[in-house]
């Protein structure tokens, strides 16, 4: 009798365990369907949610991580061609400026060079010019030789393509020729000016510092407007086109909510992540924004068939070599269906057989119904 007892004991062990989950098999003669029975109390505790299927909630879009940066066509980087010293610096980081403002002045040694080689090569033609004009008329009286004359116009033209020289050098540095020897005191020096509308950036002048051909001495950028460039995988290529909208939240500004479009696809995938880039183009008219800030971005899923029914990945979950939802038959009991599924994104999956659209399921939190699913 003692071991009867005993037996019995642990026959309802399980059954005394406190859970807050309870599962009961139906009577259907049929088949007996798995249900589990929750609290209704503990749905939030738990973190449950039930939505609708194939409703647009959280459905229907797939969310892609990114990061903030300035718009390339109004962005712009400022330096120069030539080597030179900073005698002064106008502007500071996070200035606004206009097209055309003065960033910066430089000594430039190289300008007073090419000024007194322009100076020099048009003397030189000076000379020529009068050299072949007295040859011309000398030939015309038979007193000089056709050959003399030739050759002075060769040095004409010489002299001609020297001065031409000079100048396009000049233009390169943004000077001109002096009119005279006297000039070449008060040059050699080159005002850096703003390209375009925007907010410094960027600076890299420090007075008297020494500046070489490939330093960038200033960054300007018109942040009115910003792209969020997103990491598109291989698997959600097809979500993102062209004029899709948006949303993305910035968890660094307290989960600020911002809204774009795609504007540009990248042509490729990178072999390395596996992803292309896509750039949404979001208003930035209070500076908010800024470069580097990471971005989560949602998206809705393109999807040529209304009738597809997509589910997130978490709402589907594996128990027992099945795919299985729970369906809400009411509130804190949910049935455990085994549904057929077929790959959509990395987010989503299709389902083909076992659930109907406006069933509402378990969309978040379906994991802990499956582990005390599993338990039985």
């Amino acid at each position: 009798m003692r071991l009867l007892f005993l037996l019995l004991a642990l026959m309802l062990l399980p059954a005394c365990r406190k859970s807050p989950v309870e599962v009961r098999p139906s009577q259907s003669e049929e088949a007996a369907l798995q249900l589990l029975r929750l609290n209704p109390d503990a749905l939030a505790r738990l973190g449950i949610v039930v939505e609708q299927a194939g409703g647009e909630a959280a459905v229907h879009r797939v969310e892609l991580p990114g990061t903030l940066e300035y718009v390339a066509d109004k962005y712009a980087e400022v330096g120069y061609l030539a080597e030179g010293r900073i005698t002064s610096v106008h502007v500071n980081v996070g200035d606004k400026v206009k097209r055309g403002q003065p960033l910066a002045t430089l000594l430039i040694p190289q300008i007073s060079d090419a000024q007194a080689l322009a100076l020099s090569a048009q003397a030189n033609l000076d000379i020529a010019r009068d050299h072949a004009r007295r040859e011309a008329a000398l030939l015309e009286e038979q007193l000089t030789s056709r050959s003399d004359e030739e050759l002075a116009r060769g040095r004409k033209r010489v002299a001609e393509a020297d001065l031409a020289g000079a100048k396009a050098k000049l233009a390169l540095l943004g000077a001109d020729v002096p009119q005279g020897t006297g000039e070449l005191r008060s040059h050699g020096h080159v005002t850096l000016t703003s390209p375009i509308d925007g907010v410094v950036v960027a600076r890299d002048a420090t007075l008297g510092a020494f500046v070489e051909p490939r330093d960038t001495v200033f960054a300007i950028a018109d942040t009115r407007t910003m792209w969020a460039v997103l990491d598109v995988f291989e698997s959600d290529v097809g979500s993102a086109r062209e004029g899709t909208p948006v949303e993305l939240t910035i968890d660094a500004l307290g989960g600020k909510i911002v809204k774009g479009k795609v504007v540009a696809l990248e042509p490729q995938v990178a072999h390395e992540s596996r992803a292309l880039r896509a750039r949404v183009e979001v208003p930035n008219e209070d500076g908010a924004l800024r470069r580097g800030l990471f971005v989560r971005a949602s998206l809705p899923i393109a999807s040529a068939d209304s009738a597809e029914l997509l589910l997130p990945r978490s709402a589907v979950q594996p128990l027992g070599g099945r795919d299985v939802v729970f369906v809400e038959k009411e509130r804190g009991v949910f049935e455990v269906r085994t549904v057929t599924t077929a790959p959509r994104s990395a987010q989503l999956v299709r389902i083909t057989d076992g659930l109907h659209k406006d069933e509402r399921i378990v969309a978040r939190g379906a994991f802990v119904l499956r582990g005390e699913a599993t338990k039985q």
